[in-house]
């Protein structure tokens, strides 16, 4: 079976072995139990040019399967005592782990990876593919934050900026927050001089984005009436704003479009900044093309 075929249509999750991939693991088959999809584990090593004379790169390359092998092996295992009717598949791909989980999300539903591996060159590595995945992938992408497991929070944020380029992940998110029974914070951000913080509503001078904020959440109502809706407009940089909102949520949601900051002077990658500093899991829905 190809990469094609066993990421298609699946929850993919990227594995190297680490604590955070671990959590981002038994997330990933939480969520494709939810939403009774498969799970692709997937294994990607990037091998080095090997050069010298006191190395075989036959046997380091062997070494390197051995161990990829039995980490999807230990990885399916798991899953199967937490996940027993889940169907799950697997790919060992001896290639940079950037290259491989791009190409699973051209196939995928959703690619979801932890933020940092073992050690320090693995924590860059891995934090390359989140911000890379975030960047590139066609399909939405989960990341995982490093955070204890009992600190799981509780709630969905989404971020909208109250034009059509944020539905795409306004509908993921209401989608999410249905699909865990639990409540949806939609938050507008804007900037001005001022403290950063929530707006009260009533308070004077911020009808019109009040009225912005709750048009946003009206036209998505209907479509998810069991999902409680909390109404957040908040003060403040998008990126620092949205990430100090979801201080207390299980995941926080965000388009992938530039924003304009102070003065329109400067572009602003809101979910890069959103994927520094967020406390938990951070999911990224790129708009259709077009949009």
């Amino acid at each position: 079976m190809s990469l094609i075929d066993t990421c298609a249509g699946a929850v993919v999750v990227g594995v190297d072995g680490s604590e955070d991939a671990e959590q981002a693991l038994a997330w990933a088959a939480t969520q494709a139990a939810l939403e009774a999809r498969p799970l692709t584990i997937i294994h990607a090593a990037g091998l080095a040019s090997l050069t010298g004379d006191e190395v075989d790169p036959a046997m380091v390359m062997a070494a390197v399967r051995a161990e990829g092998r039995a980490l999807v092996q230990r990885s399916a295992a798991a899953v199967a005592a937490r996940e027993p009717d889940l169907e799950v598949r697997s790919e060992l791909v001896l290639t940079d782990p950037r290259v491989t989980l791009l190409e699973a999300a051209e196939h995928a539903h959703l690619v979801v990876v932890g933020s940092r591996g073992r050690g320090p060159v693995s924590s860059l590595l891995l934090g390359s593919v989140g911000v890379a995945l975030s960047q590139h992938a066609r399909c939405p992408v989960v990341v995982r934050r490093p955070h204890p497991p009992e600190d799981s929070g509780e709630g969905v944020l989404v971020g909208t900026d109250a034009t059509d380029r944020s539905d795409p992940a306004v509908a993921w998110a209401f989608h999410q927050a249905s699909l865990r029974r639990t409540p949806l914070t939609l938050v507008l951000t804007f900037f001005e001089a001022g403290p950063e913080g929530d707006v009260a509503e009533g308070e004077g001078g911020y009808d019109a984005l009040w009225a912005q904020l709750r048009e946003v959440a009206d036209r998505f109502r209907p479509r998810f009436p069991d999902v409680e809706v909390v109404l957040r407009l908040r003060r403040g940089l998008a990126d620092e704003a949205l990430t100090h909102a979801a201080a207390s949520v299980e995941m926080v949601v965000l388009g992938h479009h530039v924003r304009r900051s102070i003065f329109g002077l400067l572009d602003l990658d809101v979910p890069h900044g959103v994927l520094v500093h967020a406390p938990r899991y951070v999911a990224v829905v790129r708009a259709p093309p077009g949009l």
